[in-house]
């Protein structure tokens, strides 16, 4: 954009595709479209002179601000007054963050015109606004609206929370993707034309940033200063000193702000205020002064000096917090009061930040708001540390960051046992065994933890403590395969709510009963388990009735019920979608990963464990749950790097195998790999060495299992008493008999490997079959091994791997994706659980494929085609 114009150079073809798109949306399919590039590239510009263009389209706009703590909902707020008197009132009070979503949903359906919504900076974007893309991005289809997201590429990394919101919305159709580029020389030359500046010399320094360009353009100097921040910072000393005063209170202020608060803080006159904005330093619109772009602002701030700075930040506190009550954020006033270094305020107004971002699921910005207050505590007492640490503890895990919560939650135990109340510290303790049990290796501290906090309250009146404490206990032995012990819980906890008047208490007790018989085979458990999701649900214990969901999982995919994990899946990823429980949701999909493996549903399973994989916590069960499904998949295949993902698993898995093996599978699955390398000796190792533990627990599948993989290396087994009925079946000679069953439970992998352990040559054939058309290379070879053993010679070639129009696989299509998004090598390796070595090897097919001669040119291809990460 050319300065003070409205014209864009280079930009005709991202206005096409936008206003594309939003004919699209005013017919009634709606679009997010996701818009990145670099600080400066001009994506704010772009959406300006589109959103220009429209006509009579409403308009909605805000953004996010790069506070230290983002606010929860910002954009939203931006663009409050001018949303529906309904809408508007529920973000001024305490929202509700699922009534919000819904609300604005429900407009963008029903507005009478099409609506464009713009969000700018949603790399500075908090919990609770990607919770809401995420819901819009699912929900768009229906709607006559646009939602264009707006974003810095080049500060959003491979486990940035927005390249995760990218990834699980990628494969969805309401979703684009467009990326704003650099000017070239040419359009830099026309911007130039009649300045005197070497135009060849202003894009080499400027890399064709939009931005930086028109900055250099402002200065008017007849050289290319050699950073923008000195164009920037030559043109702010041109002003006035009172001007430059009232420029330095705005950029302490944040992105935009109030004249009479910037006179206040400032104390200068809005005279001295509207020099800033007719030199062009700042914009004035909507009753609010702002800068032109982020890094104006960011250059501005740290030019002044750091004791000036901290004495604008006391004054902006002094003026914004004797406003009436409510009218500024809590968020806001922690954030001067901590560039102001003024420690009790901060520690009076982050605690009521962090209780305000909690409760709009910014469960990630209210971490970061308690962690200030736990900063200034130093010499208060325990007490207070102990409640803090709590509060810190139970947000990092609903933020899903569960080592943090783990620690948390372990001083909160210390701090409480320190003020020797028995009844806090238990309540901690039963925290700590929370978090811990959703940690593999950490289930055993769990159960430690809510011991102690059993024997803390023995002999004491019932309280939500105890009630709490058995429930966790339950589900700790269901984890470690003790249904009879999960009942007994359930059973005391069902005692305690007496006369029913405690919906919670008696959704607990449901919930741990149901467990226990569900996982003894009894597929009634189930109903058990969904009644207690009801009660929770109108209880409104939203995060008890996630964890009820996340069991409900569990059982029905480790006991292939898959017709009934079918049912349950879209009601309990709807329920955690609308209420931004992202733990249980990735859990949910984790197992989902799973049960489509085992469906033979094998690109989909491939497409959702390395979704979940790209956003899980380190060593977290979901992520473990979703390297053995890749892992499993990629040996069925015949892919490399199948091994070593397992075997990382098994490494962590070694202190946690007794009692959650079951769920992961890592070693069954490590077994599995082995068989198919030819490496008996390993098979035979890994199985001997899982056995016991099995034996001890009795888990019918997982006993079955790994008899079963013994067999394929030592000969006959003795059958496992307890064993499952399709290994029973398969280990007993009965391989007709076992493939049936295995149809049944919808498992065509696991059919066709009992119909290949024969000698029959049509059952041989029909395991071929399977096999081929699973893509199964291994056993697909060794079953035509065993044909040609019996003199079969009319065995069909083996089917090539499916690839698209362009000629990739759908994995070099995942690498051209993240390449295009500018991933290193390594960093793609990372991010599809890959070596850098086969990572190497993608990177090369992708370019001899597809006829480009380097890594950008694959870029321009994938970003023009529309190539996303699924």
């Amino acid at each position: 954009m050319t300065a003070g114009t409205r014209t864009l150079e280079e930009r005709d073809s991202e206005l096409a595709s936008l206003s594309r798109w939003w004919r699209e949306a005013a017919a009634g399919t709606g679009r997010l479209v996701l818009v990145g590039g670099d600080a400066g590239a001009g994506k704010t510009a772009l959406l300006h002179e589109f959103g220009r263009r429209l006509g009579d389209a409403r308009l909605l706009s805000g953004s996010s601000e790069p506070l230290t703590t983002p606010l929860p909902l910002g954009p939203l707020r931006d663009m409050a007054d001018a949303l529906p008197a309904p809408l508007s009132r529920e973000l001024s009070g305490t929202p509700d963050p699922v009534k919000v979503r819904r609300r604005l949903l429900q407009e963008l359906r029903e507005g009478c015109v099409p609506t464009l919504v713009v969000l700018d900076d949603a790399h500075w974007a908090d919990e609770a606004t990607l919770d809401l893309l995420r819901f819009l991005g699912r929900r768009l289809g229906a709607c006559s609206a646009m939602v264009a997201v707006a974003y810095r590429q080049d500060e959003v990394g491979p486990r940035h929370p927005l390249r995760v919101l990218a990834g699980d919305l990628a494969a969805l159709p309401s979703v684009r993707r467009l990326t704003v580029p650099t000017l070239s020389e040419a359009a830099v030359a026309r911007l130039a034309a009649g300045t005197g500046i070497d135009p060849a010399e202003l894009h080499r320094r400027t890399g064709g940033n939009a931005f930086f360009v028109t900055q250099v353009l402002a200065d008017g100097g007849a050289t290319v200063p050699a950073t923008v921040r000195d164009a920037v910072l030559a043109r702010a000393a041109r002003l006035a000193p009172g001007a430059r005063d009232a420029l330095d209170a705005v950029a302490c202020l944040g992105t935009r702000a109030a004249p009479w608060l910037v006179q206040a803080v400032s104390g200068r006159s809005a005279g001295e205020l509207d020099e800033c904005v007719e030199r062009g330093m700042l914009t004035a619109e909507h009753g609010a002064v702002a800068f032109r772009h982020e890094l104006v602002r960011v250059a501005v701030e740290q030019a002044i000096p750091p004791g000036r700075a901290a004495e604008l930040h006391r004054r902006a506190l002094s003026v914004l917090a004797s406003r009436p009550p409510g009218e500024v954020e809590p968020a806001r006033l922690a954030e001067h009061a901590q560039h102001a270094d003024d420690r009790a305020a901060v520690l009076a107004y982050a605690p009521l930040a962090a209780e305000r971002a909690s409760a709009l699921g910014a469960h990630k910005e209210a971490a970061a708001h308690l962690r200030r207050a736990l900063d200034v505590l130093q010499g208060l007492p325990a007490a207070d540390r102990a409640g803090l640490l709590e509060d810190l503890g139970r947000e990092c895990h609903l933020a899903d960051d569960l080592e943090a919560a783990l620690r948390a939650r372990q001083a909160a135990v210390d701090a409480w046992r320190e003020t020797g109340d028995r009844r806090r510290q238990s309540g901690a303790l039963v925290g700590l065994a929370i978090t811990a049990a959703h940690l593999a290796r950490e289930v055993p501290l769990g159960e430690k933890a809510c011991d102690e906090a059993l024997g803390l309250l023995a002999g004491l009146p019932v309280t939500p403590e105890l009630a709490l404490a058995c429930a966790v206990r339950a589900k700790l032995s269901a984890m470690a395969f003790r249904s009879a012990d999960a009942i007994a819980w359930g059973e005391r906890l069902l005692a305690m709510t007496g006369d029913g008047t405690d919906p919670q208490g008696r959704a607990l007790a449901l919930s741990s009963i149901g467990i226990g018989r569900a996982l003894d085979g009894d597929v009634a458990g189930l109903g058990l388990i969904g009644e207690s999701i009801r009660l929770a649900r109108a209880a409104s214990a939203h995060d008890q009735a996630g964890l009820a969901c996340f069991w409900l999982q569990l059982i029905c995919v480790t006991r292939r019920w898959h017709r009934e994990a079918e049912r349950w899946y879209g009601e309990a990823l709807a329920f955690t979608d609308d209420h931004g429980q992202e733990v249980w949701r990735q859990w949910l999909r984790a197992f989902h990963s799973r049960a489509l493996l085992d469906q033979g549903r094998w690109e989909e399973a491939e497409a959702l464990a390395s979704e979940v994989l790209r956003t899980a916590g380190v060593d977290d069960g979901r992520k473990m749950l979703s390297m053995v499904v890749l892992g499993r998949l990629r040996a069925r295949r015949g892919d490399s790097d199948a091994r070593p993902l397992l075997t990382a698993v098994r490494t962590t898995m070694v202190t946690a195998e007794p009692v959650v093996g079951w769920i992961i599978g890592a070693a069954p699955a490590l077994a599995e790999a082995a068989a198919y390398a030819g490496d008996t000796g390993q098979v035979r190792a890994i199985v001997t060495s899982a056995s016991a533990s099995a034996v001890e627990q009795g888990e019918p599948w997982l006993l079955g299992e790994l008899a079963y993989w013994l067999s394929r290396a030592d000969g006959p087994v003795t059958v496992p008493a307890r064993a499952a009925e399709p290994y029973r079946l398969q280990l007993s000679g009965r391989p007709r008999e076992a493939a049936v069953r295995w149809q049944e439970l919808g498992c065509p992998y696991e059919a066709a490997l009992a119909l290949a352990d024969t000698t029959d040559a049509g059952m041989l054939r029909e395991a071929l079959t399977a096999f081929d058309r699973l893509g199964a290379g291994p056993m697909r070879d060794v079953t035509a091994r065993r044909l040609r053993r019996l003199g079969v010679r009319d065995i069909p070639r083996r089917r090539s791997r499916t690839v698209g129009p362009d000629g990739l696989s759908a994995r070099e299509q995942e690498v051209l994706a993240l390449l295009a998004d500018g991933l290193r090598n390594a960093e793609i390796a990372e991010a599809l659980f890959l070596s850098r070595r086969t990572v190497e090897h993608h990177v090369a097919a992708v370019l001899r494929k597809l006829r480009v001669a380097n890594r950008a040119e694959a870029a321009r291809y994938a970003r023009h085609h529309g190539v996303a990460v699924r």
